[in-house]
């Protein structure tokens, strides 16, 4: 009897201790997601605090892979097969269904364009922080490595002309010339600094107010 019992307790324990470390990594699986950077640096440091050791950068547009976030807002992740961390604050959630199917060069502009979705309308600003129409199409092209003219204007000059498609840029007028410029996510949506809206959003140009505006698509 008493080696039954004995059995029998060793069972049990080894069945609590099996469902409790199993919990930890159910947990891990459950909040691992993926975030786009939204500022030109974002530092990778050796724990959640600025005064953490730097480790390593992460650039505009660039996405990881986060394990999970800490009370005081920054997100775990792996980096050098360490744990590491950066500030959360500097993300945007990654956009899978923007980019699915599209080129490699047209879903990293529109991955970039999507992390900077919020940021404020300001007649004149070039970014990070704000824009106007083509302050953020020329901010959004500079981060990758491609240079664009200043104004809407001399972009529609510098481009050829394309059916629209991810990437690419769009352009508008308001009755004479070219006033305005947005970066296409697909052959009907776009992202633009609005004035309207006061920042940067999302929203269609293939009808409603854009529609009627629209003239054409450039690209590179």
């Amino acid at each position: 009897m008493k080696a039954s019992l004995w059995i029998r307790l060793f069972i049990l324990v080894t069945l609590v201790v099996s469902s409790w470390s199993a919990v930890p990594q159910a947990t891990k699986a459950a909040s691992a997601k993926k975030v786009v950077v939204s500022v030109d640096v974002l530092n990778i440091r050796s724990k959640a605090a600025v005064s953490g050791k730097k480790l390593g950068q992460l650039k505009l547009g660039q996405s990881v892979t986060v394990t999970s976030k800490t009370s005081n807002n920054w997100y775990r992740l792996r980096y050098q097969g360490k744990t590491a961390y950066i500030a959360a604050m500097y993300t945007k959630s990654y956009n899978k269904k923007a980019t699915a199917g599209l080129s490699k060069t047209g879903a990293t502009i529109v991955s970039v364009a999507e992390g900077l979705k919020g940021r404020p309308y300001v007649f004149g600003a070039t970014g990070p922080t704000s824009f106007d129409c083509s302050g953020f199409t020329s901010y959004v092209y500079r981060a990758l490595g491609k240079s664009l003219p200043r104004t809407a204007a001399s972009q529609y000059a510098a481009t050829k002309r394309t059916a629209p498609a991810a990437g690419d840029l769009v352009f508008f007028t308001h009755g004479s010339g070219i006033q305005h410029v947005g970066i296409a996510v697909d052959g009907s949506t776009m992202i633009n600094a609005n004035s309207y809206y006061g920042q940067v959003v999302k929203e269609s140009f293939h009808g409603g107010y854009w529609g009627s505006r629209y003239v054409a698509a450039g690209t590179l």
